[in-house]
This record gives C-alpha cells, structure tokens and sequence, in this order.
C-alpha cells in the first residue's frame, strides 16, 4: 500500500488518541498523587511538612509550565510534518521522562541534585505532553467520519480518566499492602516503572495508524503559514480555548490530586479511605462518560459543556461541606458527580479545540492554548488550593476559586457560541468565518 492511498480508519485510529491521553494522565495522576503522599519527604526532607508538600506541588506545576513550549515546538511539527510524527516522538519522550523519574536517587543519596533533576524530568514530561495532546487529538478528529466527530475527538478526552484510573489502582494496591516506611523508601517508585506498558502499548497502536486523510489533502500540499501568522489569524479561537479548558483543567486536578491531601490533613480522612473514594468515583465517571460518547454529536458540544461546568461549580461548594463534616457517603457522591461533570467538559470541549481552527493551524493553535490554560490555570489549582486553604484554613475559598473559573468557561463559550457548531457534522475544513 502506497502512502498516497491511505488505508480507511478502524480500531486502531480511534484508539490511537485516547492511548497517548491516558499515558498522559497516568503519568500526572501518578506524580500528583506521590506530590501529596510522600514526595515532600524523599525529594525535600529538610522542609517542613508543609513547606515540603507546596515544593512538591511546585515541581507538579512545572510540568505545566513546559506544556505551551510543548504545543508550539511539537505543534509546529504536526502541522508541517504530519500528525503522526508527532503523536510517535512526544509518547516516547513521555514514557522515558516518567521511567527516569520512578529510577531517580533521592535527596538522600545525592542531595540537591535530586529535587533538580526532578524538576528536569517534569519539564520533560510537560513538554511531550504539550505537543502529544494537540497531534493526538487532531489525528483523531481528522480521521473521523463526518458524523462522528465529537465522538472521536470525545474518545480522546475518556483516555485521560482511564489514565487516571490507572494511576488510582496502582498506587492503591501498594498503599494498603505496604508500610509507611516501605511505601516512602521504594514502593512509590512502582507506579513510575509500570508506565513502561502503556508507552508499548500506545506505540504498537500508532504504528498501525496513517497520516491523518486531511493533512494529506488539504495541509501537505500547501505553503506553511509561519508561527506569527497561526497566532495573529486565530486570536479570538484561541482566547476562547484558554477560558474553556481552564475550568475543565482546574476540575481535574482539584478532584484528582488537592482532595487528597486535604483530606488527610483536615478532614481526618486515612490515606486509603480517600484513595477507594477518589478511586470510585472516577469509576463511575468513565463508565458515564463511555455512555454519553455517542450521544454527544446529537447534544451539541456547547450545550453539554456549560451544563457540566455549572454542575461542577455547585458540586466543588459540596464536595468541601462533605470533607469538612467527614460524611464519607456525601464524599462519595459529590466526587462521583464532581468527576462525571468534568469528563463532560473533557469529551464536549476536545473536539471544539481541534474543529475552531484550520487544517494548516490545527495541531499549534488547540495544542498551545490548550495546553497555556492547562499550565496557567488548571495545573497551579493544587499549588493555588494549598495556598488558600494555608491563608484562610477553610476549604471554601478553594469552592469560590472554581465557581470563578466555572462561570468564566460559561461566560466564554456563550460569547463565542456562534465559533462553536451545536454538532460536529461540519466539514474538515473550518468556514471562513471561524478562521478569520
């Protein structure tokens, strides 16, 4: 089979977007937890407990900062060379960069070095991530049928909770099985180590997945736009993609990571209680949001979106109450929700980042403002969280923090409703109107 006649998508294309998003989450989900379990004591033992777990949540955050470098060097990529190169090369760095960690000397053993080749690591993982999110989730999109394509693009937004499904099952297990002094001196490097299947894993599926049918139609024949002109032409689709994921990204993390910790150092909670409770609920999340996957080309992205960002809004207000009261069955239910709320935002807004621009913009456009609001606004919210919750001691402020970034998504995708098409049965090539 030539390259000038691809082969038709099948399984394999459509798996290939969600593998590379649940390396990605695993690999988050992992680090985010250990920030909140035992990082502060094996990578800064000579801080305070709590000095020590907001420097860990500080090397969490530096794997964000690196995302938008990641969207614009691997975005330029994607779309002057294809999206497959990209999808290829940034799973492989992810899956190296979070092997390496789970092998790292701790402070112990080489002192300083340890917390800054951390940091080196997370920076790495930040920018494959940043350029893996946006090739994976235009690969998907482009090779989807004309009518399915919120519910390809969706599947890339599912992968990420399996990855932090994953993340949740593999940390549990050992957190029950194993002593504290055991779990802080080698089991924490497991979860690490075991991301190397995923990575085999993602590459056998995408060797098997051509070139996206568009880029070979519409972006390989034609003059490359230069970065300047992609920013400069696509300035209200990307304004709207920041405010969009930033609520979505806050939501994550805050039910992901930061209830965690909260929960073991203010509400009383054990470490493994929390862990079942997160573990649940993130469950029944995927299980919802596998269910709603074929549905969302009919429901509309917009819609479905600013439905589950206000849930979400009144959900986090809940959830806090629930910590706070230590009521384990109300704990249980506003997690459950506050995660079914939020996949609802991943699998609505994955497709309207990929479908707002153009072909020849695609890959850089969603890929960096995507992956700026996941660094400026979704990856600090633990670092945020810890700080608001240290100057006020109430876990409230936190619930307003969101309920801000919940209503500026909302606000953001009514101002921009008419960028956003109520399904995704639009052409592969964006209207005039939405690339000016």
């Amino acid at each position: 089979m030539t390259p000038d006649v691809p082969r038709p998508a099948g399984k394999r294309a459509l798996l290939a977007g969600p593998m590379g998003a649940c390396l990605a989450n695993y690999d988050f989900g992992i680090y985010g937890t250990m920030s909140a379990l035992v990082l502060n004591k094996v990578f800064f033992p000579s801080l305070s407990p709590a000095a020590g777990t907001l420097a860990a949540y500080g090397t969490f955050a530096a794997g964000f900062i690196a995302k938008p470098l990641g969207g614009l060097i691997f975005g330029r990529i994607g779309d002057r060379f294809g999206r497959r190169t990209v999808v290829m090369s940034a799973l492989l760095l992810m899956g190296v960069a979070t092997v390496c960690i789970g092998l790292l000397p701790t402070y112990a053993a080489i002192g300083v070095t340890a917390p800054v080749l951390l940091t080196v690591l997370r920076l790495a993982q930040g920018l494959a991530v940043g350029g893996e999110w946006g090739g994976a989730a235009t690969l998907a999109v482009e090779h989807a049928p004309e009518h399915k394509r919120g519910f390809w693009g969706g599947a890339v937004g599912v992968g990420g909770p399996i990855g932090s499904i994953l993340a949740a099952l593999t940390v549990l297990p050992l957190s029950a099985a194993l002593s504290d002094a055991a779990f802080t001196s080698w089991g924490w490097r497991i979860p690490f180590l075991v991301s190397a299947l995923i990575v085999g894993a993602g590459l056998w599926i995408r060797l098997g997945v051509d070139e996206s049918p568009v880029f070979r139609r519409e972006v390989a024949p034609a003059a490359r736009p230069s970065l300047p002109g992609v920013i400069r032409r696509n300035g209200r689709q990307m304004a709207l993609v920041f405010f969009i994921a930033g609520a979505a990204g806050a939501g994550i993390y805050l039910l992901n990571t930061y209830t965690l910790s909260y929960a073991v150092a203010h509400a009383g909670i054990s470490r493994s209680t929390m862990l079942t409770f997160s573990t649940s609920a993130q469950v029944l999340a995927v299980i919802a949001a596998i269910l709603l996957l074929p549905r969302v080309d009919r429901i509309g992205l917009g819609r479905l979106y600013q439905v589950s960002a206000g849930a979400l809004a009144v959900l986090a207000w809940v959830l806090f109450a629930a910590l706070d009261n230590g009521n384990a069955a109300l704990i249980v239910v506003a997690l459950s929700l506050g995660q079914i709320a939020v996949n609802g935002m991943v699998i609505s807004s994955v497709p309207i980042y990929v479908l707002l621009f153009r072909p020849a913009d695609r890959v850089t456009g969603a890929g960096f403002s995507f992956k700026t609001s996941d660094a400026i606004l979704g990856g600090t919210t633990p670092l945020v969280a810890g700080v608001l919750v240290q100057a006020t001691g109430s876990g409230w402020m936190v619930a307003a923090y969101v309920t801000v970034l919940a209503a500026a998504a909302i606000t953001a995708c009514t101002i921009g409703r008419r960028l956003l098409p109520r399904t995704t049965t639009v052409p592969a090539v964006v209207p005039r109107k939405v690339e000016a």
